[in-house]
């Protein structure tokens, strides 16, 4: 049962002091003359202060965190800067910018495929879309809401806090700086990702729950979660079950669920209407078929676990400690363990760091620290713990090497400049095909086919072969290439796939497609002339297209 003030216990019951009673630390003092109550109003004023200061001193390192990345994930190609988000990211902004233009959320113009997950986040793409903007910097806006949307985190975890701790002047530092350091809360957010988006909508919800706040903006949060992420409905449920276990009559909250529940409804509807499916294409490209996914699954939570394993034992050991008076310890434990389930059946995911876990990050430590600061004994006690969590959560071994590097997903620099290489060779209605699928096809504006079948339903439907990574083990070259693309991108270079016959066996997609029939006996012995592209990553026509004779192509200025 939830403790503090104006709550007591009585057996089963609970009875609360009516809201307008006021704490009983200050009431009490009401009743001696003198400085009582300016010295608690002081303290309060003073902790806010404090906590302000070191809120504004995190907002900085972010900010500076943000820059470093974002300056990283870009190219200067012939004196322009190029900006660039991930490379999953830049086709949901492929979708974005065809919406603002009228064309549809579609990604090619006419094709209707939905392959996105990040339904709402690719209409807040779109909404960006609309400001004023170059292609070339259009990235460093969408990086702009994310940082406000972390900086929003921040602030949010140390009112949580200090719903838990109101007196630690220890925890909220710690927790901005485990925060701020954690990949998996910065990353995926300089990144572009839509988990900065998640990640603020579920602590919001779980924030406004712990004060007993079951009104429409609460629960306005949680409609808003499955519409964040197409399989966000796993969260949404989880936070569901906590809100009615946390209720203290189940009638007021079941009535908002029910009207939280109609957006994902509708947007089921909007799905099938419109593009024809009841799920999204990413799901039979990821899900249908793959191999043994429990067994990829198990090993991305065990990783997950691991990696995170002090930090999660300690929010799990405050969550315990506070569930023996208040019921509010349910919250870590309710949102954790939907999401480790989710992420067992479905598989796991592609990524090096944890994206399925990622929203769940600031409530653990959250809870991490509101464990720093009521389980252990004294200020020693504190001071201890506060040093265990720092030291386990903090990259002290080559911290900016842990922040600051290349999301090297999709080859994005090399693609960038490949996408300008078309751009300023090819002709403006030629078509391409592509294995990374999100910054030629922005940058280009041709008209795109979906090697690895993303935007693709034949090729997502497929069965994957064996030992495929998720999302990259579907092929048919023969249907690729006999849609006459007239550009093929490799991400390889020219004499690799030289060296490659039809009768390589492997489990790299890209090698699989390139060692090919179709793409042997039709593309290989037409490469574009151009040494960087030759070089690394080589662009291929054929004899039926026009730009088999425009093969010389000129090259780019890049500079750092």
């Amino acid at each position: 049962m939830r403790g503090g003030p104006g709550t007591t216990s009585a057996g089963a019951g609970r009875r609360e002091t009516p809201r307008s009673a006021p704490p009983p630390a200050i009431a009490h003092s009401r009743s001696r003359p003198g400085g009582s109550v300016r010295a608690a109003h002081a303290s309060t004023s003073s902790i806010r202060r404090s906590d302000l200061a070191f809120f504004v001193v995190a907002l900085f390192a972010l900010a500076w965190l943000f820059w470093k990345n974002t300056v990283l994930a870009s190219r200067v190609i012939d004196g322009t800067r190029y900006f660039l988000l991930d490379d999953d990211m830049m086709i949901s902004m492929r979708y974005a910018r065809n919406l603002a233009e009228g064309q549809g959320l579609v990604w090619n113009p006419g094709e209707r495929v939905e392959g996105y997950t990040n339904f709402l986040w690719t209409v807040v793409m779109a909404g960006i879309h609309f400001i004023p903007h170059s292609d070339a910097n259009v990235a460093l806006l969408v990086k702009g809401v994310n940082f406000v949307l972390t900086g929003a985190t921040l602030w949010l975890s140390i009112r949580f806090l200090r719903l838990f701790a109101p007196r630690s002047l220890l925890v909220p530092p710690l927790l901005l700086v485990v925060m701020v350091t954690c990949a998996d809360v910065l990353l995926w957010s300089v990144w572009g990702f839509e988990v900065a988006l998640l990640s603020f909508l579920n602590l919001f919800f779980f924030y406004r729950l712990a004060q007993d706040r079951h009104d429409a903006l609460t629960y306005a949060a949680l409609a808003l979660i499955p519409l964040t992420r197409g399989d966000g409905i796993y969260v949404f449920a989880g936070n569901a079950l906590v809100a009615l276990a946390l209720s203290k009559d189940s009638r007021k909250p079941l009535t908002y669920l029910a009207i939280a529940a109609l957006p994902t409804v509708c947007h089921f509807l909007f799905r099938h209407a419109y593009y024809g499916d009841w799920l999204p294409n990413t799901y039979y490209l990821k899900v249908y078929g793959l191999e043994e996914p429990y067994k990829r699954g198990w090993s991305y939570a065990r990783n997950f676990l691991l990696q995170y394993s002090v930090v999660l034992a300690l929010a799990a050991a405050s969550a315990l400690a506070l569930l023996r008076t208040d019921r509010r310890g349910l919250i870590p434990i309710g949102a954790a363990l939907p999401t480790l389930g989710w992420v067992v059946v479905v598989g796991g995911d592609m990524f090096t760091w944890y994206r399925f876990f990622a929203h769940l990050m600031p409530l653990v430590f959250v809870f991490a620290t509101v464990g720093v600061a009521t389980l252990a004994r004294g200020a020693i006690g504190q001071l201890a713990w506060a040093a265990v969590l720092f030291i386990v959560s903090f990259p002290l071994v080559r911290p900016l090497g842990r922040l600051v590097f290349l999301d090297t997903n999709g080859d994005p620099l090399e693609q960038i400049q490949v996408a300008m290489l078309i751009k300023k060779n090819a002709s403006p209605d030629s078509s391409v095909a592509v294995i990374t699928a999100g910054i030629v096809p922005y940058f280009t504006r041709l008209r795109a086919i979906d090697i690895l079948g993303k935007s693709d339903k034949h090729i997502a439907r497929l069965p994957p072969f064996k030992g495929a990574m998720i999302g990259h083990g579907k092929l048919d070259p023969a249907y690729t290439l006999g849609k006459d693309p007239d550009l093929v991108v490799s991400c390889r270079s020219y004499p690799f796939a030289l060296g490659l016959t039809t009768d390589t066996r492997t489990h790299d997609p890209v090698l699989s497609f390139l060692a090919s029939s179709a793409f042997q006996s039709k593309y290989r012995g037409a490469p574009i002339n151009e040494a960087f592209t030759l070089g690394k990553t080589a662009i291929y026509t054929h004899a039926g297209s026009k730009e088999i004779a425009r093969r010389d192509w000129q090259g780019v200025v890049v500079t750092p």
